[in-house]
């Protein structure tokens, strides 16, 4: 196919947040309840601060193309320089343990990797700084999900009854998320200061948030996308599904075969590719907005925007992408580690093997 973009320009809104709304009465009881758990948890997951002792013997090494593979031993390398000499930023994962806590892995520029036990949950996710983190589990006699955000050191309940939420794509520790509300939906936000702030109301009980920036919110309702100002106004619809956005407005869409990018001013750009990923898990824009990186269960693959060219860089299953600061390199998280692909040399660095890896990032050493 050949590769054609047509684009449509336009701006992109901005607005003030919305006020704070004083936290609700049932939380405090939730708060009692998880703070128990996440102590249980703790005790009964790895020793805070211990080193992961832990070695790979056998690492997976295939990668589609023949990429070059660097094998890495985690212990013997001092610090992600040692083993990935151009990487610009500590690497942050969280992983599965045998119980029910996760295990928060940090690996400095330079000094040893550090293995801490955070409170489990059923998913979790990274915000774009690798800081913040939120997990959401289901309780039993409780609907949706209990969801709570926090760091590495600390974490607290947010909301129960949650049925989406996505990090804010550049501002650290800011989620976005909804809840069920009379026949439709509340569209809520948070902060690092854990105080609840009221966007909008979602007249559908279906919609999900998929996407939040500075320029606004992407809403899923079915395979219809309906775009809000940032103080959640509704201004245009659109077919398809969102996938991830960029700081700058887009909003990375896949209908039915067809890819491309939303504007949040209305705008659309048509990239001509064909997606092999299969049934696709996570997209990742790169901070330089020139490339998105989107995986599935049969691997990752790197899309240019503006050509549509497209870089097959793993066919192993990957539930979750994330870049480098220098937008250089894909973290391509599985149940068998994380692959660091250099995309720009065409090789691979195969990491934390011995980790089923949930979710990784980088952790920028500028502040975010």
């Amino acid at each position: 196919m050949a590769n054609e973009t047509h684009v449509v320009e336009d701006g992109v809104m901005t607005s003030s947040p919305a006020k704070a709304a004083t936290r609700p009465a049932w939380l405090l009881g939730v708060l009692a309840f998880i703070l128990g758990l996440g102590l249980g948890v703790i005790v009964v997951g790895p020793t805070p601060n211990s080193v992961d002792q832990a070695t790979d013997s056998n690492p997976a090494t295939a990668i589609v193309d023949s990429e070059p593979i660097v094998e890495v031993d985690d212990l013997e390398s001092p610090g992600v320089t040692g083993a990935i000499p151009a990487f610009p930023d500590t690497l942050v994962a969280v992983a599965d343990t045998m119980g029910s806590a996760f295990k928060h892995l940090m690996w400095p520029l330079n000094g040893e990797l550090r293995v801490m036990a955070i409170p489990g949950g059923q998913n979790v996710s990274l915000d774009a700084s690798a800081i913040f983190f939120a997990v959401s589990d289901e309780l039993p006699g409780l609907d949706g999900w209990l969801l709570s955000m926090g760091r590495f050191d600390i974490i607290e309940p947010v909301s129960a009854g949650v049925t989406s939420y996505v990090f804010h794509d550049a501002e650290s520790g800011a989620l976005g998320y909804t809840v069920l509300a009379e026949d439709g939906a509340r569209l809520l936000s948070v902060r690092s200061n854990f105080e609840a702030s009221n966007v909008a109301f979602l007249e559908s009980p279906q919609a999900v948030v998929k996407a939040w920036g500075d320029w606004g919110w992407a809403i899923q309702d079915g395979e219809q996308i309906q775009l809000l100002t940032p103080d959640g106004a509704p201004k245009d619809t659109e077919r398809g599904v969102a996938l991830t956005s960029h700081p700058s407005g887009w909003v990375f869409v896949v209908e039915g075969d067809a890819v491309k990018l939303v504007s949040a001013g209305g705008g659309v750009s048509r990239i001509s590719t064909e997606l092999t990923v299969g049934s696709i898990r996570h997209a990742a824009f790169s901070p330089d907005g020139e490339r998105v990186a989107i995986c599935g269960d049969r691997g990752v693959e790197v899309v240019h925007v503006d050509d549509g060219q497209k870089q097959s860089l793993s066919g192993f299953p990957t539930s979750h992408v994330s870049w480098s600061s220098d937008s250089q390199y894909v973290l391509a998280s599985s149940s068998a580690g994380v692959d660091v692909h250099d995309v720009d040399e065409d090789r691979s660095y195969p990491i934390f093997r011995t980790h089923a890896v949930r979710v990784a990032g980088a952790m920028a050493l500028r502040a975010p």
